[in-house]
């Protein structure tokens, strides 16, 4: 590819339904013993969504400030909204500075007592329970020893001219040598500084080199900048984009006729030489010599917000002990607890990867020798900056240590976790890939997350979110919570459940620091945006366990959208909950859909950038990323396109823009292609490390003579070899459109990627999800890869299908009109056993005719508990916070607006429906005492057809806002008058936030 896409990402980016739908013969069945599920019951469970995909939500015990009163009521409050699970997380209270009160100790008889309670609850309700393997974050306590602990790797130089007979102890490194510039260091900071001797020093290796006098033997010029990268000493924060993390490592260093390295042969291997004391006896040859001692010490990092009693030092990522030694300590305990109210949890979970940068371990030669194939002593050296062999040599060390680091961490902690809850007869879930406090951990995240039953991922709220201008690609992550429009892990998420073939991809959704200024309607167009990037099981940030006798909003978490059966708008939850499900439900039938999968490489980190669209592929073809192992241990071939053990496929493979592979992989790549895949992208000049250095060279090269032929890229683009073919030169989509794959999903419309999608195919039907990311109505032509099959239209907000859609086929795709409101979200659905009939003539969104404005009085009765008067005339609709009354403007709750319109003798058939215009924040609607449902999002309008009747008409609308209204008016008065009770502190100065139901209210009917 002539489009370098790495250095393209670092710059810009990217209920009820109709019997008769119910008719057909088309039923559930068992092909080669696997559930195939027939449309019939693909729509019945759309619109009764089984548990399995409700919504989950952390479950936040803070200082152990919860009741047996609490637990069940937040429990039952669940189930009757529509949540299926949660994750319980012990902690200590707040972050930020929040305060929260003490209550029982973690893993105390009486924090027990509670636990057991609580999975006997959950148990009773049918609510699975998943359960945070420690108290905060990451993972470790006080049974975590120093020699258990995240370890950093030092090293010390002491200069020796021989011949001569050297008896003495070599100088310790400094404590921090090399971390001089640690700047984003979460639990740190006591230890940081602290002397050597109290930070568990531990020799790795003490090696001897020429020591020429010159500074020639190290790395200079501008290969030195990113020195710091490739030996993993750089510190950053998990604002930093993907590409940013693995740009530098990915700086090939090159040979300077300047240099002057060490020769392989000539570095001295003096760890037997050393004792325990750190003395050596060497007879040291002619000439001057550099001893280097390589050492490492505890980092120091201790858990995030953890309970005191379970606080302590975070573990060794790279050594299975530090796992198994919280697994006995806390795992144990909570499957034991659980055993004896008949219950276990349904899996352990690992939170976020948010410990700083760990680079090294204790037994890291032997873990070396064992992923790489060769000893690692002789190239310690280059750690501090010395050319060993060659500075190109020395990178490709460099490479390997970085990737054994990887490999360590997936495989003895995320693999021996998931080991651990499996003999447990439990799953495991992991937040595996970040987005870490140092963005530079070496971490292959498709591996970390490879290893989970449920792979992970994160997505936040922006600080003023519901501003969309704040949202645009051109804003930073600090300003947006977006890297380029997406979120950050999310695609990495789930292109490693799609590689290692899992259902679900998690999301750890809509993390914010804001307090009680969102409810569902402010919440979906973040939920939407993942959806279309892969996930398809939330699991909500926050909702706190409180205890009834603290008041409401009670107290809470310093982070994480408020979302708990304190909030205010709480009792209407369910049909955002509905929603969830619904769209769930479908975003896990099938298979995700993707034309191209891109080989990530084998650098470390290793990680995926977010969602974006590739240069070279271009709009309206959707993507996996996969890593070494999986291109290595999963994919093969059937008919000319790639395939996965667990019925994933692609029609190309792309590879990355760089020079270095390892001659595994172009081995794997070459049969491949042999046995008839699509390759696209440059061929490689050498092997990424130095197993079998120098021959694994010479035996890329002779491959690459295979498989790239005479391609040079300009005037030759193209070689075929056995049945496949490798390009390069000419872009992803040239190559997709020579083959007549024409994009998945295209859009007629306004400029801008206001619109997108993701795509399932299942057995009985292609499920397509499109939504506006906009916060404006749009209409447009929406075209889909599809061919002889009649679409329908299946809203997941409302539960209803649309199976009378006109569309038209037009070059083996449908094109079908469609009409957004403010981010909203359908899904387009073909079922296979449709009969094609093209319905050129329907009006898929037959325009709306008003009839009546609801204007003059309400009645408005609010709740007298919460301060406002039992009742009060509206003279027209008004926003609370501007009311006069102060009882009405600091208000917060629910209202109930009613009046009486005659629409004289209507009799017309057609549907009619009530607009509400706006509403802060979400309203629940009846007419002439019939329940019509809850209205909180884009369009805010509900079909009355049902209840109309001809004359009188009584109109109930109930409405809530939002909890700081209320808090901002209890901040101005003593706290024995106040309504309220929290640890979240409001000024009483803030500004108000618009309240009630605004309007215009109009009755309309479709023309």
């Amino acid at each position: 590819m002539n489009i370098n896409r790495r250095k393209f990402l670092e710059v810009s980016s990217i209920a009820a339904a109709g019997a008769a739908l119910f008719n057909s013969n088309t039923m559930a069945a068992v092909v080669n013993g696997v559930h195939v599920i027939g449309i019939n019951e693909l729509r019945r469970n759309f619109l009764h969504p089984p548990d399995a995909t409700k919504s989950s939500c952390y479950w936040w015990w803070f200082n152990g400030l919860v009741d047996q009163e609490g637990i069940t009521r937040d429990l039952e409050e669940f189930r009757a909204k529509g949540m299926g699970e949660v994750l319980l997380v012990n902690s200590a209270g707040g972050l930020g500075g929040v305060p929260f009160p003490q209550g029982v100790k973690f893993l105390s008889e009486e924090w027990k007592a509670l636990y057991r309670h609580a999975m006997k609850e959950a148990k009773r309700l049918n609510i699975a329970v998943g359960v945070n393997l420690s108290s905060g974050w990451c993972m470790g306590g006080p049974w975590i020893k120093p020699e258990n602990s995240g370890r950093w790797y030092l090293q010390s130089e002491l200069s020796v001219t021989g011949p001569r007979k050297f008896s003495d102890k070599l100088p310790l490194p400094g404590n921090r040598v090399g971390y001089d510039n640690v700047f984003n260091p979460p639990g740190f900071k006591e230890y940081i500084d602290l002397p050597l001797e109290q930070l568990d020093y531990q020799d790795t290796a003490i090696v001897a080199i020429p020591d020429h006098g010159s500074a020639s033997n190290r790395i200079s010029d501008e290969r030195a900048k990113v020195l710091v990268a490739k030996t993993n000493h750089k510190d950053a924060s998990n604002f930093i984009l993907a590409t940013a993390v693995m740009g530098p490592v990915l700086t090939e260093w090159h040979n300077n006729p300047a240099d002057e390295p060490v020769p392989l042969a000539q570095v001295v291997d003096l760890t037997g030489k050393i004792n325990q004391d750190g003395h050596l006896d060497w007879d040291v040859p002619q000439g001057k010599w550099k001893i280097i001692r390589t050492g490492h010490r505890m980092t120091g990092s201790r858990l995030m917000i953890a309970q005191p009693e379970a606080d302590g030092l975070s573990i060794d990522w790279f050594n299975r002990k530090g796992v198994e030694l919280q697994f006995e300590n806390i795992g144990r305990i909570l499957l034991d607890e659980a055993a004896k109210v008949g219950n276990k949890p349904k899996y352990f979970c690992d939170d976020s990867f948010e410990d700083g940068f760990p680079n090294w371990t204790a037994n890291i030669l032997t873990q070396f020798e064992k992923y790489r194939g060769y000893s690692a002593k002789p190239y310690l050296p280059v750690l501090s900056g010395y050319i060993i062999g060659s500075a190109e040599v020395s990178d490709r060390f460099l490479n390997d240590y970085r990737k054994t680091l990887g490999d360590c961490m997936a495989d003895e902690h995320y693999k021996r976790f998931a080991d651990l809850c499996h003999d447990a007869g439990i799953l495991v879930q992991n937040e595996a890939a970040g987005p870490s406090r140092s963005g530079t951990i070496c971490m292959d995240g498709l591996k970390n997350l490879g290893r989970s039953d449920f792979p992970m991922g994160e997505f936040w709220l922006g600080p003023n979110h519901e501003d969309e201008s704040t949202l645009t690609d051109d804003k930073s992550y600090g300003v947006s919570r977006l890297d380029k429009g997406q979120n950050k892990v999310t695609k990495m998420a789930a292109s490693a459940a799609h590689i290692y073939g899992r259902e679900t991809v998690s999301a750890e959704a809509f993390t914010t620091m804001r307090h009680w200024l969102d409810y569902p309607g402010s919440l979906k167009q973040a939920l939407d945006r993942a959806y279309c990037e892969g996930v398809n099981r939330i699991a909500i940030h926050t909702s706190t366990a409180t205890r009834p006798q603290d008041g409401k909003p009670g107290y809470e978490y310093g982070a994480g959208t408020h979302f708990n059966p304190n909030v205010t708008w709480w009792e209407k939850s369910g049909a955002f909950f509905d929603y969830v499900a619904r769209c769930q439900y479908l975003l896990r039938s099938g298979k995700f859909v993707a034309d191209v999968l891109f080989y990530n490489g084998d650098t470390a980190p290793n990680l995926v950038a977010q969602k974006h669209i590739d240069p070279s592929l271009g709009k309206g073809y959707d993507y996996d990323v996969c890593n070494e192992e999986v291109l290595l241990t999963r994919l093969s071939v059937k008919n000319g396109r790639l395939i996965l053990p667990d019925g994933m496929s692609y029609n190309v493979l792309a590879l990355p823009d760089n020079n270095r592979m390892p001659l595994a992989v172009l081995n794997k790549i070459g049969s491949l292609v042999k046995t008839g895949v699509t390759v696209i992208g440059q061929k490689p000049l050498q092997d990424s490390g130095l197993k079998n250095y120098p021959q694994c060279d010479e035996d890329i090269n002779s491959l690459t003579k295979q498989l790239w032929g005479n391609i040079d890229g300009q005037n030759i683009k193209l070689n075929h070899y056995g049945n496949g073919r490798v390009v390069f030169g000419d872009t992803i989509r040239q190559v997709l459109l020579r083959d007549r794959i024409l994009p998945d999903f295209e859009y007629t419309g306004e400029e801008g990627d206001w619109v997108d999608f993701i795509h399932r195919t299942t057995p009985e039907a292609e499920i397509y999800f499109i939504t506006n990311r906009h916060g404006k109505p749009l209409q447009s032509t929406c075209t889909f890869r599809v061919k002889n099959r009649t679409p329908e239209i299946w809203d997941a907000v409302t539960g209803k299908i649309n199976n009378k859609v006109g569309f038209r086929q037009i070059n083996g795709r449908t094109e079908i009109s469609l009409k957004f409101d403010a981010f909203q979200s359908w899904f387009i659905v073909f079922p296979v056993s449709s009969s094609v009939s093209t319905i050129k003539s329907a009006n898929n969104f037959p325009e709306l005719k008003l009839v009546k404005e609801l204007t003059g009085p309400w009645n408005v009765e609010f709740d007298t508990k919460w301060g406002g008067p039992k009742i009060m005339e509206f003279a027209n609709l008004q926003d609370w916070s501007q009311h006069p009354d102060e009882r009405i403007k600091y208000y917060s709750g629910k209202a109930i607006y009613t009046k009486s319109f005659d629409l004289g003798a209507y009799t017309d058939h057609k549907p009619v429906y009530i607009d509400l215009g706006t509403v802060k924040n979400i309203a629940d609607v009846s007419l002439n005492g019939k329940h019509l449902g809850i209205v909180w999002t884009a369009p805010w309008r509900i079909d009355v057809s049902s209840a109309l009747k001809a004359g009188e008409n009584r109109l109930k609308i109930e409405v809530i806002n939002l909890w700081p209204n209320r808090l901002i008016g209890d901040a101005a008065l003593p706290a024995e008058k106040r309504l309220t009770n929290t640890n979240i502190e409001f000024k009483k100065d803030a500004p108000l936030l618009p309240s009630g139901l605004l309007g215009p209210v109009t009755v309309q009917i479709e023309n």
